[in-house]
């Protein structure tokens, strides 16, 4: 397919190219003061083939034929393969091709498509004093064709069957027909032939880009048959696509060639169905079906308006300005208002005109006008018009400055960043520091979901040991989402990771690593990220909004809305609905990118898919409201019953005496916080601490006290966050899993009289707890021995606990 110049690239390198032009045109200079000093030729030929290199890389062909034969004529000039008057013509199509070129360049990030306008006298100039043949003016012509036109609606292709057989039968046919009209043998019959050939293909590829391909080629044949079209190199280039397209048909049915430049060809063709001075039936039509005109081949190879002339432009109307801006400073417009008529504005007037026919001149019409606006009102200021009416004075005064200061700014950035600009500076400006500003924070919200999502994938896997590959490839998947992060830490689970990886992995051994990595983590809260996530959405729909980007601003704000509705319903995870909001937040962010990157870019498809999945997110969120009468109803989710594994020997010692200092510092930190129950340090250690006990428990296969350190971590975090107060209830629920612990700590040696579904029911009050945020369930639970009661002092009623080895 046809190749798009990329004009994003073309963005931040035409500064270079024009760079690149500037030094080829200093090196030409000297060596025509010098001609006997072939390092400055040299030096011109290296900038041009810079400038060719970069042109080939952006796709821009049509600029490419011009730098191709500049530097043809420099490598003729070096060899002294031109002399005399020719030497002195070649170095004057130079010197014009370096002057065009700049142009070209702009022209094409203005079109924003690879037109050739006005190139074709410089190449053709170059090429005639080397001695080659001139390039057809087809290569040059260009006209603006509708995405479907000369496509049949809602037509579909042949089977691949019947094109792969017909393409077989004509290939050989076509070839040789072909051949003989352009060797002007028995042209008429020739073409008549290739016509009919192309006419199949026509109908065989209905429906499709190709199609109207052959429709064009069919009425080049009946020019060239009837003597119309005279064959060159350009039709040759024609004729052969025509023949790849139909082996490529033969060996690929139906298949499109991802590899041809239909595009290109069909330009090409048009211009000699454009260029035809009788109307035949099949040129007829073709005119007809593109919108082909009498002007339409002089209005593709009008000149270019030199760049340089728009920079002398744009900068004498600036010069102007600034005079203006200096003068109404040194005279202040409101004592020049009240002096009626007394004062002489002449300088100033005079400023504004000039300012206003550059800009005519450079094609500034909305910036003339303005500047015409700004002259009336300035006239009848220094003519005493607004003499009397102090806030008519003021208003008017206040809209002179404005607008000069309006134009003075856009064309201070035109200037800095390309006179082909269609941003006033002040308007990109801010969409460009609110654009950046976005992505960070959109940034940080992807980071805080992931969290989520990483943290969920890594338990679901774990539930249990892996079974079987699939179950062991979900694991390794779960993993490599922490592990890639950063290639540094866990060498020996990221050794178990590509074994894992490699099918050679002991799985028990494996599944314990991540289960003691699982535990070591120390990542946010869901709930914590979810409303940092909630805030920072908040504050970008606001930002962009504010900017003048109020679809964009709509959208982000539905995606908080479904993230606040799926938070309450404890539904972020990765689903269809997850999948919703992504694409939505994701195209925004492209169309944001590519708005800035390229503001000429039309990106409306990616702004209308982000809308339309953005639109999607609300049957979510009724989902998820009609569903939160019935959960809280529901009993809520408890982590399932664990059954303890048998500890390694090994760890046991160490986990033991571990487990008791823990036990003994959770009693004394416990004791100093319910004298200020608040969210503070003390909190947080106790928190660190059952989080060790998470991560132990579960390292070790001890998973009835793991699971009563999550629950008991998981209560801890919703305080931290302040989700939860710590009142007597929730106090007396913490004391009574302290008081708990030395029990199921020693049942770890080995002792039988522990009761362990008491532990399971106060793991399911603390999750209770935080999942239903209400009080305390405990009334329907039996009460284990020692509970304590929170009417009494609760520190006072923990037990002493002594460690091993103190």
């Amino acid at each position: 397919m046809a190749g798009r110049t990329d004009i994003v690239s073309l963005k931040w390198v035409i500064g270079l190219m024009n760079k690149q032009a500037e030094i080829a045109e200093a090196a030409l200079v000297d060596y025509s003061k010098e001609p006997g000093r072939k390092r400055a030729l040299l030096q011109c030929m290296w900038a041009i083939h810079q400038i060719t290199s970069t042109l080939r890389a952006l796709g821009i062909k049509k600029g490419e034929l011009l730098s191709v034969e500049m530097e043809r004529s420099l490598n003729a000039l070096y060899k002294e393969k031109v002399v005399g008057e020719r030497r002195k013509l070649t170095m004057g199509g130079l010197m014009q091709a370096l002057k065009v070129l700049p142009a070209y360049l702009a022209h094409t990030q203005t079109v924003r498509q690879d037109t050739g306008r006005g190139l074709e006298p410089y190449v053709n100039d170059l090429r005639r004093w080397v001695g080659e043949r001139p390039r057809p003016q087809a290569f040059f012509f260009h006209m603006d064709i509708a995405e479907n036109v000369g496509i049949t609606a809602d037509a579909k292709p042949a089977s691949d069957d019947e094109i792969k057989s017909r393409a077989n039968v004509m290939l050989a046919l076509y070839l040789e027909m072909a051949k003989s009209a352009l060797r002007k043998r028995n042209v008429g019959d020739s073409m008549k032939t290739v016509a009919r050939i192309a006419r199949k293909m026509q109908l065989l590829f209905s429906g499709t880009e190709t199609e109207r391909f052959w429709l064009v080629l069919v009425g080049i044949c009946e020019g060239i048959a009837g003597g119309l079209i005279i064959p060159d190199e350009c039709i040759a280039q024609v004729f052969k696509a025509g023949a790849f397209t139909i082996k490529y048909a033969r060996e690929n049915g139906a298949q499109i060639d991802p590899s041809a430049d239909y595009n290109s060809h069909l330009q090409h063709m048009l211009y000699y169905i454009a260029s035809s001075r009788a109307r035949p039936v099949h040129i007829a039509n073709i005119r007809d079906v593109f919108g082909i005109n009498e002007n339409t081949v002089e209005s593709s190879s009008a000149g270019l308006v030199h760049i340089d002339a728009l920079i002398t432009a744009l900068s004498g109307a600036l010069e102007q300005l600034n005079g203006v801006v200096d003068y109404i400073t040194s005279n202040d417009l409101t004592v020049a208002a009240i002096a009626g008529g007394e004062l002489d504005g002449t300088a100033a007037l005079d400023g504004i005109e000039g300012a206003q026919d550059r800009l005519s001149a450079a094609g500034q019409e909305a910036h003339a006008e303005s500047l015409q606006a700004v002259h009336s009102k300035l006239r009848n200021l220094y003519n005493g018009t607004y003499s009397s009416d102090t806030n008519q004075r003021e208003q008017v005064i206040n809209g002179i400055v404005r607008g000069i200061v309006d134009v003075k700014l856009d064309l201070e950035y035109k200037l800095e960043h390309g006179v082909c600009s269609s941003f006033y500076s002040k308007e990109f400006e801010l969409r460009e520091s609110v654009v950046s500003a976005t992505f960070t924070q959109m940034g940080l919200v992807e980071d805080h979901l992931h969290v989520i999502l990483r943290r969920k994938a890594l338990a679901n896997a774990l539930e249990k040991r892996p079974q079987n590959a699939q179950s062991l490839m979900n694991l390794t998947l779960a993993l490599h989402r922490y592990l890639n992060k950063s290639d540094q830490g866990h060498k020996e689970l990221r050794a178990a990771v590509n074994e894992a990886d490699n099918g050679e992995v002991d799985i028990d051994w494996f599944y314990d690593l991540a289960k003691k990595f699982c535990g070591q983590l120390q990542d946010i809260s869901e709930a914590e990220a979810i409303g940092l996530s909630t805030q920072l959405l908040s504050e970008i729909s606001g930002a962009l909004t504010f900017a003048g980007m109020e679809r964009e601003g709509l959208v982000i704000e539905q995606c908080r809305r479904w993230l606040i509705a799926a938070g309450e319903a404890q539904s972020v995870q990765e689903d269809e609905a997850f999948r919703c909001f992504a694409d939505a937040f994701a195209q925004i962010e492209l169309h944001l990118q590519r708005s800035v990157l390229d503001p000429l870019d039309d990106t409306s498809h990616m702004l209308a898919f982000a809308e339309q999945r953005a639109g999607e997110l609300d049957n979510w969120i009724q989902e998820y409201a009609s569903g939160v009468e019935v959960i809280a109803l529901m009993e809520p989710e408890i982590p399932r019953e664990s059954q303890n594994d048998e500890i390694y020997a090994e760890y046991h010692a160490v986990f033991i005496e571990e487990s008791e200092e823990l036990v003994a510092d959770l009693t004394h930190l416990f004791g100093i916080w319910t004298l200020d129950p608040e969210p503070n340090h003390y909190l947080r250690d106790m928190r660190r601490h059952f989080h060790t006990f998470k991560g132990n428990g579960r390292a070790v296969g001890a998973n009835t006290l793991g699971e009563l350190g999550w629950a008991a971590q998981d209560l801890l975090d919703h305080i931290l966050n302040g989700d939860l107060k710590p009142g007597d209830e929730i106090q007396a629920l913490i004391a009574e899993v302290i008081t708990t612990l030395p029990a199921l700590v020693a049942s770890c040696k080995g002792s039988p009289e522990f009761d362990v579904s008491n532990t399971r029911a106060l793991t399911e009050r603390c999750f209770r707890m935080t999942r239903m945020d209400s009080s305390d369930l405990a009334d329907s639970l039996p009460k284990s021995e020692g509970a304590v009661n929170p009417t009494v002092g609760i520190a006072s009623q923990l037990p002493v606990v002594e460690t091993v080895g103190h």
